[in-house]
């Protein structure tokens, strides 16, 4: 991060934006949950999340978690001094303008603009790995060592810097089909901002995210999309990572423990009832293959638990589709990668853009 020297070439850049940026400081309320985050490492796993109160919960703390579930080489209280400082220097640009939006937009500034505050190296939407499917890179310490990220460890890292910055900004993790974007409360309007973390934290109208996605009213209505996420909930749905490791390296029972871990922590997951759904299908498939490579007829025990497979992952499909899920379709994904490409002209002449300015 910055030092001594940066900081005071930073705090004079801002004095002189702060005369004609912003308006006069005004009071701020408490948070609405009285939100009181432990953020002490002292080798939890993520199975200690579901009996940690929501109140306590910091998404920066936990994300470091699980990417550790995925990599036992992260060094979890590193990355949590690296976020630290992260909001210690957002903090410092925000200076005594107590408004929600001021530290929304010092925390897009010091992620998205390059200077000296992120040492003149920005953080970007991997245009390479959109739907971040190379393996890892949807943790939140990939993000924090490339600075390219996707839509999940972009809005991990905005939200997991806005609750050091200020716990009591009303700040949230949202979900939407193949996505996940922030959303804020600004207290002082009363406004709600959607904030697009792939596109240098722009607003979003909910209707146009609707429209984009092909979102279904009933996955609205159920509570499945466009909902603000409580904490635990976003942690499942960072979760899914785990579970996409182990399945496709044909470890399905420990992917199944996964994918049950997102559901106690979101009975409402679709991605957590999807893959429970089709790990039980895949158990089925390599019971059969293995009684097939044995050249016999399955047992009485085997036909018991095939046939509990094949029940349970029915349900859990079922469970997912009353909720509004629907099956990814190439149109579906064209549509997403349609969004990016729209969005890739405009952050490429953003880059452009900085690097004058360097």
């Amino acid at each position: 991060m910055a030092d001594n020297w940066a900081r005071m070439k930073l705090n004079s850049k801002l004095l002189l934006l702060s005369t004609f940026l912003f308006l006069p400081s005004v009071g701020t309320s408490t948070s609405d949950i009285g939100y009181t985050p432990v953020r002490t490492y002292f080798g939890q796993s993520i199975w200690d999340l579901p009996a940690v109160p929501e109140n306590q919960i910091d998404i920066g703390l936990w994300a470091l978690v699980i990417a550790k579930e995925y990599d036992s080489s992260v060094d979890v209280v590193k990355c949590l001094y690296t976020l630290d400082s992260m909001a210690e220097i957002i903090t410092e640009m925000v200076g005594p303008r107590d408004l929600d939006m001021v530290k929304l937009v010092m925390t897009k500034m010091f992620l998205y603009d390059t200077g000296v505050w992120n040492d003149g190296r920005t953080f970007m939407y991997d245009l390479d790995d959109p739907l971040g499917e190379k393996p890892g890179t949807q943790l939140l310490t990939t993000y924090l060592h490339s600075h390219k990220g996707n839509c999940v460890s972009m809005p991990t890292l905005f939200i997991a810097l806005m609750e050091r910055i200020d716990p009591s900004v009303p700040f949230y993790g949202v979900v939407a089909p193949l996505h996940l974007f922030c959303r804020m409360r600004d207290r002082q309007s009363g406004e709600n901002w959607n904030v697009e973390t792939t596109n240098g934290g722009n607003n979003m109208r909910d209707e146009w995210i609707i429209e984009q996605f092909g979102i279904p009213i009933a996955a609205i209505d159920s509570g499945s999309y466009l909902q603000n996420l409580s904490k635990k909930v976003y942690l499942a749905e960072i979760i899914g990572t785990l579970v996409a490791k182990y399945r496709y390296a044909g470890e399905y029972d420990r992917a199944l423990r996964y994918a049950e871990l997102m559901l106690q922590l979101n009975p409402k997951s679709l991605i957590g009832l999807v893959q429970k759904g089709a790990l039980l299908d895949w158990l089925a498939f390599e019971m059969r293959k293995m009684i097939m490579a044995e050249n016999r007829s399955p047992d009485a025990d085997e036909k018991r638990k095939l046939k509990l497979y094949h029940q349970q992952s029915e349900y859990y499909i079922a469970r997912a589709m009353s909720l509004g899920w629907q099956p990814e379709s190439p149109e579906g994904r064209e549509r997403y990668l349609e969004f990016v490409n729209r969005n890739k002209n405009q952050l490429l002449k953003s880059g452009e853009k900085n690097e004058e300015r360097k």
